[in-house]
């Protein structure tokens, strides 16, 4: 399950430490932290210490080692005990356990230098166990190896790798008189601190919880779970505001629909009325119109027919001089333009003249005639 989830984080972990943004935060960070006092630069570094056992001809040199300074060191005799009490002394006072790496002296490793291709970075160990007996007098199982990375040449793609390696004879002896004491790795001493390297065996390596790191990540799977909760909230209020909106909009739009059928109902009821009020202003009332005839006709006259045809009223009758009949009714309010038809003809019977009329219905105007003063 381990090498399920190693694998992708170590090819992630060669991806970025091949792209541009590591190169510059490396060489970013050493240049701000050479311009810094060293007390700053000691904070700043946050490094954790090293303690370094060191095999000689008097037993053992133990160093605690930070930021490339000695800070302890203790020379004692080779005893398993005595080297377990004094690693011990070495990490306390420590706010976290430093690292425990047993150095080897240069003389006794092999170091190479080799040009490969780009191509073999993700299988770099193996290619590199394929090439020991060509690079090194051994073969590879009879070393422990590790190797670094250089500089990569992405024009060429190449790379420049430095092998390491030692004998395993030589490296389980010391293993051998250090006893059980844990250790995190097996390197070269460089100067006084360690080269980079870990030859030790992967049994025999401490693997230590980063407590402080542990924390981090809890920090950080916290925050991004909060993150993940506000946004999603902040989601879910925006969609109940958006609804209660879509909510308001149709009672909106509901309302103002209602009350646009209700305008369109008061309008059509208006222009009813109006046409009607219109149309009765149009029309002669036929009363008015009959009180009017009745009002200017003389005595001497009597209609035997009256109709209203269309706009027109059309008046048969006799009359003693039918022909005063015309000016007579010029003067109505509610009649104009009057006019006989055919001709007028006496009655022998009467001794009248028998008429025939039409004349044109005024409009607006023929109306609250008083017709019982004008009656005869």
């Amino acid at each position: 399950m381990m090498d399920f989830i190693q694998k992708p984080l170590k090819r992630l972990r060669q991806r970025y430490e091949k792209s541009g943004v590591a190169q510059f935060l490396s060489w970013w960070r050493t240049e701000l932290l050479g311009v810094l006092p060293p007390a700053w630069r000691e904070w700043l570094a946050a490094e954790r210490a090293v303690v370094t056992l060191t095999a000689n001809e008097q037993g053992w040199q133990v160093r605690r080692v930070r930021i490339g300074r000695v800070e302890a060191e203790e020379q004692i005799a080779a005893d398993r005990d005595a080297l377990a009490q004094s690693t011990e002394r070495m990490r306390q006072n420590q706010e976290h356990p430093p690292r425990q790496v047993l150095l080897l002296a240069p003389e006794r490793t092999l170091r190479r230098r080799l040009t490969l291709p780009l191509a073999a970075e993700e299988h770099l160990a193996s290619v590199l166990a394929f090439e020991m007996d060509r690079q090194t007098p051994f073969r590879a199982e009879q070393v422990y190896f590790d190797h670094r990375i250089h500089k990569r040449d992405q024009t060429a793609r190449t790379m420049l790798v430095e092998l390491l390696a030692v004998p395993r004879s030589v490296l389980d002896g010391i293993l051998q008189n250090a006893g059980a004491l844990q250790l995190d790795a097996a390197d070269v001493a460089n100067g006084e601190v360690p080269a980079g390297f870990n030859l030790l065996p992967s049994e025999r390596r401490t693997h230590q919880v980063d407590k402080r790191l542990r924390i981090n990540l809890i920090l950080a799977a916290s925050f991004i779970a909060l993150l993940w909760l506000v946004m999603w909230q902040s989601l879910a209020l925006r969609e109940q505001a958006i609804d209660q909106l879509n909510e308001e909009k149709s009672l909106a739009s509901a309302a103002a629909m209602q009350s646009a059928e209700l305008k369109r109902q008061l309008r059509d009821a208006i222009e009813g009325a109006n046409f009607l009020a219109k149309k009765k202003a149009e029309e002669a009332v036929t009363v008015d119109v009959l009180g009017e005839v009745t009002r200017l006709v003389p005595d001497d006259t009597w209609l035997e027919r009256l109709s209203f045809v269309g706009k027109q009223v059309q008046l048969q009758g006799q009359s003693a001089r039918a022909d005063k009949l015309i000016g007579i009714l010029t003067a109505s309010r509610c009649v104009a333009n009057p006019q006989f038809q055919g001709i007028i003809q006496p009655d022998g019977a009467t001794g009248k003249e028998r008429f025939s009329l039409a004349a044109d219905l005024k409009t607006g105007v023929c109306h609250g005639t008083d017709t019982a003063t004008g009656s005869r």
